[in-house]
C-alpha cells in the first residue's frame, strides 16, 4: 500500500534532515509521528520514526553510535548536486561508480551486495557531481530508509543492465518503487525543477550498462519502444572510457547548468572554480552570483567565449554561455 505522504509530513521530514542539534531533532522527529499518515502501509514506517525518537531521548545521538543505521543513509550534498544512482540487482551501478570516482567499492555478481549508500565524487571536466551508489530494489522490496534520501538529491540516474533477459522489467520495477514512496522521475533539468513538491519530482537519466555485450543494441532498441522519450538516455561500459566520458557530460546536461569564469580587468581569468548558473542566465545573474554588490553597482561587462568576439562589450541582459570569460566593470 503507497504511503501517501502529505505535503506536511515532508516539510518535516526536511526540518528533521537539516536539524543540527538533539532538540531540533527531536522535535521534528515529534511532527513527523503526528502527520504520518496512519494505515497499513505506513506501520514499519511509523515503528522506524518511534524507535529513532526514542533513541534521541535516550541521548543516543548519531554520532556515539546509537543511531548508526539512521546516519547510514544521511549523505550530505557535495559538489554541483547529488546524484542517486538507482536499479535493480547487479544492474551496474556499483561499477559505474567505481569507474567514475575514487569511491571504495566491491563489485560483485550476486544481487542485493549493495547494503547501504555509498557516496563518490565524479567530474565532468571542472565541475564536481556526488553520485550515490544505492541498495538494489525489485518488485518485491526496497529499503525502507532509502526514500527520504532520494527525496533530498537533486537528480537521478536509473540504471538498467542491457544484458539482462528482464531488461525491459527493470525501469517499470523502479518507477513503481519511487511512485508507492511518493517520488517521481521526470525528464526534466535540475535547475529548473522545484524542489519541494508532492510528489517529489526528480529529473532523470536513464543509462543502459553493459553496453559491450552482444545483445545490447537489441535491448536500447526494445526499451526505446516501451519508455519512448520519457527520458534522456546514454548507454555505458564500464571498459569503454569514451561512454564514460558521455555519461559524465550527460549528467552535467542533466542539472541545466552554464559554467563562467570570472576576470579582473588586466588580468588572466580565474579557471580554478566556475561560477555555475542555471542556462538562459544574463550578465547581471553572473554578477549576482560573484558578489551582489557588483550587481547593484554594474556598469558594463566584457565577455571571450563562443559566439562573442574577444572582449566584446556586454550588457546586464546578454545571455551567458557555457565557457565565457566575463570581466565585470562597476560604477
Amino acid at each position: 500500500m503507497p504511503a501517501n505522504l502529505t505535503a506536511q509530513y515532508l516539510e518535516a521530514e526536511r526540518r528533521f534532515r537539516a536539524a543540527k542539534t538533539p532538540e531540533e531533532k527531536k522535535s521534528a522527529l515529534e511532527d513527523m509521528i503526528a502527520k504520518l499518515p496512519k494505515h497499513k502501509g505506513t506501520e514499519k514506517m511509523f515503528a522506524d520514526l518511534k524507535s529513532r525518537l526514542a533513541r534521541l531521548k535516550r541521548g543516543e545521538d548519531s554520532k556515539s553510535g546509537g543511531a548508526r543505521r539512521s546516519s547510514e543513509y544521511t549523505i550530505p550534498i557535495e559538489g554541483a548536486g547529488q546524484v542517486m544512482m538507482l536499479g535493480a540487482p547487479n544492474a551496474g551501478k556499483t561499477a559505474l561508480l567505481g569507474a567514475m570516482s575514487n569511491a571504495e567499492v566491491e563489485v560483485t555478481d550476486y544481487p542485493f551486495s549493495t547494503h547501504r549508500p555509498a557516496p563518490g565524487m565524479m567530474k565532468y571536466e571542472d565541475v564536481p557531481f556526488q553520485l550515490v551508489d544505492t541498495p538494489s530494489m525489485d518488485p518485491d522490496f526496497m529499503d525502507q530508509f532509502l526514500p527520504p534520501l532520494i527525496r533530498c538529491a537533486d537528480a537521478a540516474v536509473l540504471v538498467v543492465d542491457l544484458s539482462s533477459p528482464d531488461c525491459l522489467d527493470q525501469p517499470g520495477w523502479i518507477l513503481s518503487a519511487m511512485q508507492k514512496a511518493n517520488i517521481e522521475l521526470i525528464r526534466g533539468l535540475a535547475s529548473s525543477t522545484p524542489k519541494q513538491s508532492v510528489p517529489k519530482q526528480l529529473p532523470t537519466l536513464m543509462v543502459g550498462a553493459k553496453a559491450d555485450h552482444p545483445d545490447a543494441d537489441t535491448a536500447m532498441e526494445l526499451l526505446g519502444e516501451v519508455l519512448g522519450d520519457r527520458f534522456p538516455v546514454v548507454t555505458v561500459s564500464v571498459d569503454r572510457p569514451d561512454t564514460l566520458d558521455a555519461f559524465s557530460r550527460a549528467v552535467f546536461d542533466l542539472f541545466g547548468i552554464v559554467r563562467a569564469y570570472s576576470k579582473r580587468p588586466g588580468q588572466e581569468a580565474d579557471r580554478k572554480a566556475p561560477f555555475l548558473l542555471p542556462v538562459g542566465s544574463t550578465v547581471i545573474d553572473f554578477a549576482e552570483k560573484v558578489h551582489r554588490s557588483f550587481a547593484a553597482r554594474f556598469s558594463f561587462a566584457r565577455g571571450w567565449g563562443s559566439g562573442k568576439f574577444e572582449g566584446q562589450r556586454l550588457g546586464p541582459g546578454d545571455v551567458v554561455e557555457d565557457g565565457d570569460v566575463i570581466e565585470l566593470h562597476t560604477k
